[in-house]
């Protein structure tokens, strides 16, 4: 009998790393002796701690457990499906001979480990809600096989298939953001221009056409940063993905393009509100990687910044007296800037601009009001006390209310 229920996997192995699967495996191992066992509270303690650790994991079964780790595991094949790349006869063999592998570890006596536990609820396996769960019970191993294929190849594999957005921690890793809640695009009112410019530049982004990094430049408020943020949940199904990076990170840029460059995925690298000091060069590490430096741009990856001011590195007129090449210093200063091919500018909207955001808003958060004109007067009188007329100030109006 072999120590390991999944030993025989190939392509498939990090499976066997997993705590849960070994938890199993070893329940699985006390099943097929429990009747021999002296001490059978050992097999109690197994079962009730991977059913714990099943349920506290948000997952109503081992089996759609394991489904998702199969769903999300990075190899040879969940790679290449990904990214599109033709899978040959051998690979095919393989992953084919670790879904029959699987197949059987979906058909293990599950309901009778649950009774040798007086599980009457059947804790370990209370429901089965992953499709794949279920595709792997019912049916033969080409349809599983065509059914993962499928799936790597439209929404990928890894921490990038079920998350949209992403960080940079201080060591350089690209962690996951929980509660990512962007608005939607559609609740995000006026600024036409600017939100066509954007959107038509990200489309076809993701559908492998050739875009331009972006400059969103403007005043504070008016919706740059939130602009960008909803282009998630408008295109994750093209397999768009988000990844802030802050400003103090950007040294790390070079190792997160190098690190992503080979996915089947589009990601927009985000960096928000930058500006640089003139004294500060790590703007460097962003021009080096960006269009027209010595590196080529992978076609999966963009730009797109956020920025008050419209040249990203300030320049005083000290540093301007102190050098002897002039002209170079203020090419060195604004190179930056213009390697963003496309600059989109947000300025304050006037008052009938600002009027319609607060309309919209309003009817977005089903705000009644009496009079338009007194509403409209208040909006008016709570943006000249806050920062002025700006999107932010529209819905902190709103919220207010």
């Amino acid at each position: 009998m072999a120590e390991n229920i999944l030993a025989n996997l190939i392509v498939y192995r990090n499976l066997l790393n997993d705590e849960i699967v070994k938890r199993y495996n070893n329940l699985y191992l006390e099943y097929l002796k429990f009747n021999s066992l002296e001490n059978k509270d050992s097999y109690l303690n197994k079962y009730y701690e991977l059913s714990s650790l099943i349920i506290c994991k948000g997952y109503d079964s081992i089996f759609d457990y394991v489904s998702d780790k199969i769903l999300s595991d990075e190899n040879i094949f969940s790679l290449d499906c990904e990214k599109g790349v033709l899978i040959n006869d051998k690979i095919k063999k393989v992953v084919y001979h670790d879904v029959s592998v699987l197949k059987k570890f979906f058909e293990l006596p599950i309901k009778g480990m649950a009774n040798y536990a007086s599980d009457m609820n059947n804790f370990i396996n209370f429901s089965n809600k992953e499709r794949l769960t279920e595709i792997i019970k019912n049916n033969n191993i080409e349809k599983i096989y065509d059914y993962l294929q499928n799936e790597y190849t439209i929404s990928g594999c890894g921490k990038y298939r079920n998350n949209y957005a992403f960080s940079v921690d201080a060591d350089g890793k690209i962690v996951s953001v929980d509660n990512f809640n962007p608005v939607e695009m559609d609740s995000i009112y006026g600024y036409k221009s600017q939100k066509h410019k954007i959107i038509e530049n990200t489309q076809k982004f993701v559908s492998g056409q050739y875009a331009l990094n972006a400059l969103l430049v403007g005043d504070s408020g008016t919706g740059k940063s939130t602009t960008v943020k909803s282009l998630i949940p408008m295109l994750k199904d093209k397999k768009l993905r988000l990844i802030e990076v802050e400003k103090d990170n950007l040294y790390y840029i070079p190792k997160i393009v190098e690190t992503l460059k080979n996915r089947g995925m589009y990601f927009i690298i985000f960096i928000d509100d930058l500006s640089f000091e003139s004294n500060e060069n790590s703007y460097k590490y962003l021009k080096s990687v960006v269009e027209g430096s010595i590196y080529e741009q992978p076609r999966n990856i963009l730009f797109y910044v956020t920025s008050n001011r419209k040249h990203l590195i300030k320049e005083s007129m000290i540093d301007r007296q102190n050098e002897v090449h002039l002209r170079d210093a203020i090419n060195e200063q604004t190179s930056l800037s213009d390697r963003f091919g496309l600059t989109i500018l947000y300025s304050e909207p006037n008052q009938n601009e600002y009027f319609e955001i607060v309309l919209g808003l309003a009817e977005s958060y089903s705000i009644h009001y009496d009079s338009k004109e007194e509403f409209l007067a208040d909006a008016k009188k709570f943006a000249m006390q806050n920062g002025g007329r700006t999107g932010r100030s529209a819905v902190q109006y709103i919220k207010t209310l």
